[in-house]
């Protein structure tokens, strides 16, 4: 008996603190951390989520430091932030994960016990990839290949000397830069051209800064030289197809780590806080803050180029028209990228289920098995092209919910029908606890 209430005890004992830790872990009624999840465990507990949370991380950092970085074009969120220093201050550009890394050190404290915690563990990890990815950038073999992915194009308004069209042929590509600074690529070579006569040297093999060239190299510096040399309008229209394309990434990016309960950090730890608390659409939340970043970043950056500034420590020329265009494209990278969130992550929008069956007993009894969530309820109809008496059960719940419901409502009735409805709009309290 003395063993017996031993025993009793410890469990009692054990109930108190297991209790102890849910009332701790409540939020606003809402248990942020119903999984258990530690910075450890996670891995055992979801390693599919962490798969892909580190894809979502290496698509981020391509998207943002990769081609956005190329076009000038600003980001959402604390990634703006960061570009406002990386852009201003070339030499930390290859350093965006770790400065970005950095500004997240707040967020992470201030919403570690506010948001959910498998949330934030994993959006942590995310961040840390993002570290890990860019130190592998750094390796001088990797970050060469990166820095190769360039848009090439033909200078088709080529400059006229002594009335004739000069190098307007596909054998002039050149390697597009956002600020036309082209004077500052393979400066050394451009030297050695000049010193041996410049638009008159002929091709041959030659070693510059201890890199062996051949004559064919050399014969395309040559008419990228002469190019130079004449003069030429840099053109603005790669700005467009590296946004498109940084958004693209970024944007999937995006709606992955959402979708596996983490997020690309930044502002997205106030979007997820006020989103749950609200219980609106993760991309319109996200759309607002976007904006509110990039304005301010646009508004930095555009100032420091027009006073000069980077023109100044960086040697970037300023262009007005890229300028313009940039600032438009960041603008439209936003809604791109939060469009993506929104497709692929659509959290808090609701649907209209509507089951139509013969066995209304199985499916309701079913629901009070699984404690269903959602209210419902039951009509009594007529089928038209049977002739037979059917029941409708109608019930509201969100997108990201309706493949578990169907699977719970053909589960007690096989047969049954199921149609979904999109629902624009819902007034009133509902149970996102499924999903959070």
């Amino acid at each position: 008996m003395a063993n017996e209430t031993e025993e009793f005890r410890e469990l009692k004992k054990q109930s108190r603190i297991k209790h102890s830790k849910r009332v701790k872990n409540r939020v606003n009624g809402i248990d942020i951390n119903p999984y258990g999840v530690t910075f450890f465990n996670v891995w055992v507990k979801f390693p599919k989520k962490m798969l892909m949370i580190f894809i979502s991380a290496i698509l981020y950092n391509i998207g943002v430091a990769t081609f956005l970085a190329k076009a000038a074009t600003v980001a959402t969120g604390i990634s703006a932030l960061v570009q406002s220093i990386t852009y201003t201050v070339s030499a930390t550009a290859p350093y965006f994960a770790y400065i970005y890394f950095l500004f997240n050190l707040p967020f992470i404290i201030i919403f570690w016990k506010k948001n959910s915690r498998l949330f934030m563990v994993l959006t942590t990890y995310w961040l840390l990839w993002q570290v890990v990815f860019q130190s592998f950038l750094l390796i001088p073999a990797v970050q060469s290949l990166f820095d190769n992915v360039s848009i090439l194009y033909v200078n088709w308004h080529s400059p006229m000397k002594d009335g004739k069209e000069i190098t307007n042929s596909f054998k002039a590509l050149i390697p597009w830069d956002v600020y036309g600074n082209y004077q500052s690529h393979y400066a050394p070579v451009w030297d050695y051209i000049k010193a041996h006569n410049g638009v008159a040297y002929t091709p041959a093999e030659a070693t510059i800064g201890g890199i062996a060239y051949t004559a064919a190299q050399m014969s395309q510096f040559l008419r990228f030289y002469i190019i130079l040399e004449a003069g030429y309008n840099n053109p603005t229209w790669p700005i467009i197809v590296y946004t498109i394309i940084g958004g693209v990434c970024a944007g999937s990016a995006g709606g992955l780590s959402w979708k596996n309960s983490a997020s690309t950090a930044g502002s997205d730890f106030v979007v997820y806080y006020v989103s749950r608390i609200k219980q609106k659409s993760v991309g319109r939340i996200s759309t607002i803050v976007a904006l509110c970043f990039a304005a301010f970043s646009i508004i930095l950056i555009s100032s420091l180029e027009l006073a000069g500034v980077i023109d100044k420590t960086s040697n970037k020329p300023l262009n007005h028209a890229a300028l313009l265009l940039r600032a438009v494209c960041t603008i439209g990278y936003v809604f791109l990228y939060n469009a993506f969130i929104e497709v692929i992550y659509p959290k808090y929008r609701k649907i209209k289920i509507e089951i139509y069956t013969k066995e209304p007993d199985k499916i309701i009894k079913h629901f009070k098995e699984i404690n269903y969530w959602h209210g419902y309820n039951i009509d009594n109809m007529l089928a038209g092209y049977t002739n037979t008496q059917t029941v409708r059960i109608e019930t509201f719940a969100l997108y990201l919910e309706q493949n578990l419901i169907r699977n719970e409502v053909l589960l007690a009735d096989p047969n049954a029908w199921i149609t979904v409805t999109k629902v624009h709009q819902v007034f009133g309290k509902f149970d996102t606890s499924k999903i959070e």
